[in-house]
């Protein structure tokens, strides 16, 4: 099935050396006291190129002397970077135990980009279960409407929720056919032969040695539907997480928005009043072969075959020695300076107009070159009193990190839309193409398109 990829989620690192890290020291916090338990996992995602057309765009690369040859057209990185309460906290794949106070925190998993973001409890003394699913390869972009064609376009490339909870069609497939049920299929199919053989040894009837042999992979049928009756029921069960009040980890002098959840509608008003919602947002630009060929070490002109099977994965040839999470924008609503995050925030204010100024975020890291000043966005937006005026806030960073020195070699971030929110029709459930892996797997062809 074109759409899976044909793999179950993973939790460990697609390529060595990048395996999930601390970004700084985890210190136990002060007074009571819990841990989130996160498992940031992958996808095999869906190829965006058949073999020769892979084969054809590599050839192309080389003879136009590009120094990143690849075969895929990602072209940023897809390493997830975890930040918790506004604070990067780790970034890899892999699993970590992050300490941290009781109550209500916000996760964000950013990537290529911001999409994904939870509300997570923490009780006291125990672990809260969180595990993040992203789609390796180009296919993630689809956030980035329009960069990506065909059904996959409508793939949102990750999900984020609680442990044997999460909320994602997409993957469903994939998880519900599971590697071990389909490994029992496989073994009990297998062994209906050597049974019947086994079985005429001993003298039983052949009448009776079929029916029991061919019993073998019936079972492993039925314990294969079970699975994927199973997971069907299991997943898919939560609803949005409740909005979510950053007063207890914003600093002073910041007005404290409320959090919603991605899916989530906003909390009842209170008399005589409005709200303004901004959502904000960033994706990553793609870099070009040279800014690429910066992130080659130091001597080397061309990538070789194990640095373009990384770019075409996970979007970096070699991992980065200091990666870190892209800042949120600084937006400040009628004068008012608000603790911004890559989420949609909700700020009760007054009905009548209002002023939102955005700002761009500084580099995270230092750039010897000199960056580029941020661009600055003014807009008006009219909340009426009982209503909640929507704002989007998409913004496009473009970041050269350094492999192996604290740096970036460029950054520049660029307002793409700053507009009130546009009603956009809810996109219909990516089908899975069947009919193009069934002929492709009885042919052997396949290189070929599936059939659209």
């Amino acid at each position: 099935m074109e759409m899976i990829g044909g793999a179950s989620p993973r939790f460990k690192p697609p390529l060595p050396g990048w395996r999930i890290a601390p970004l700084a020291g985890l210190r136990p916090p002060a007074g009571k006291a819990g841990a989130l338990d996160l498992r940031v996992g992958y996808c095999a995602g869906v190829q965006s190129k058949t073999i020769a057309e892979a084969a054809e765009a590599i050839d192309r690369r080389e003879r136009a002397g590009d120094p990143v040859a690849a075969k895929g057209d990602l072209r940023s990185s897809l390493v997830p970077v975890v930040v918790v309460d506004g604070e990067p906290v780790a970034t890899g794949w892999g699993r970590m135990r992050i300490p941290l106070a009781a109550g209500r925190h916000l996760v964000e998993v950013q990537s290529q980009h911001s999409r994904a973001w939870h509300a997570v409890d923490i009780a006291a003394g125990q672990s809260a279960k969180v595990d993040y699913i992203g789609m390796l390869g180009d296919r993630h972009r689809s956030y980035g409407e329009g960069t990506v064609t065909g059904a996959a376009a409508l793939l949102s490339g990750y999900a984020l929720g609680p442990r044997g909870r999460l909320h994602y069609w997409q993957y469903l497939p994939a998880l519900a056919r599971g590697r071990l049920s389909f490994a029992v299929f496989v073994a009990l199919l297998v062994a209906a032969a050597p049974v019947t053989w086994l079985a005429g040894l001993t003298g039983v009837p052949l009448a009776l040695a079929i029916p029991i042999a061919m019993a073998l992979p019936v079972l492993g049928l039925a314990f294969w539907g079970a699975r994927v009756l199973w997971t069907f029921l299991r997943y898919n069960r939560i609803g949005p997480a409740a909005p979510l009040s950053t007063g207890a980890f914003t600093r002073p002098g910041l007005a404290a928005p409320v959090v919603l959840d991605p899916a989530g509608t906003p909390p009842p008003l209170r008399p005589g009043s409005a709200a303004v919602l901004v959502d904000a947002r960033f994706l990553k630009d793609d870099l070009t072969s040279p800014e690429l060929a910066l992130q080659l070490p130091q001597g080397q002109m061309r990538i070789n075959g194990e640095q373009r099977k990384a770019l075409d994965r996970v979007g970096e040839l070699v991992p980065i020695r200091h990666r870190r999470a892209v800042p949120p924008p600084e937006i400040e609503i009628d004068g008012v300076r608000v603790a911004a995050s890559w989420t949609r925030m909700w700020i009760e204010t007054a009905p009548g107009r209002h002023r939102v100024r955005v700002r761009t975020p500084e580099a995270p890291l230092p750039v010897p070159s000199g960056q580029a000043p941020p661009q600055i966005g003014d807009v008006a937006i009219d909340a009426a009193e009982g209503a909640t005026a929507a704002l989007e806030l998409t913004i496009a960073v473009e970041a050269v990190p350094d492999p192996t020195e604290p740096l970036l070699h460029q950054w520049q971030c660029r307002i793409e839309r700053l507009a009130p929110a546009l009603e956009r029709p809810v996109p219909a459930a990516p089908k899975a193409d069947v009919r193009g892996g069934l002929r492709r797997a009885a042919t052997g062809r396949w290189w070929e398109r599936a059939d659209r």
